[in-house]
């Protein structure tokens, strides 16, 4: 199994209206959840969305808004943000500087495959 991946800014695609590249799992790697490094630039906003996953947010660089349904809460290098199931949120950057963040993200089925090939082992 590999046990490092190094990182290709190279291959960032824009999805969500956002920059990103989805690092986790990665091929032979087993986990319980998905990740990925997400660059919001400056004045735009990250595409509005819901979904039936558990979501956490960590800021790298940067500062931006995060909407939760309607509320606003202001991250930073450092914080983190947990966002409930089913919930409308998206990421606002009103700053001259790029807003990095990772987002790991999971639900019963990840869980269930991570433990199902744990067994198999």
């Amino acid at each position: 199994m590999n046990v490092f991946r190094k990182m290709n800014w190279d291959t960032l695609i824009h999805e969500y209206d956002l920059d990103g590249s989805r690092l986790l799992p990665w091929d032979g790697m087993n986990a319980p959840f998905g990740g990925a490094w997400c660059v919001v630039h400056p004045g735009t906003e990250s595409r509005r969305h819901s979904h039936d996953e558990y979501e956490l947010f960590i800021a790298i660089h940067g500062h931006a808004e995060v909407r939760i349904g309607e509320r606003f809460i202001e991250a930073e290098k450092g914080d983190l943000v947990l966002l409930p199931l089913n919930t409308e949120h998206s990421v606002r950057n009103n700053s001259n500087e790029d807003f990095h963040f990772y987002s790991i993200w999971w639900d019963k089925k990840s869980a269930s495959q991570f433990l199902n090939k744990l067994e198999e082992q």
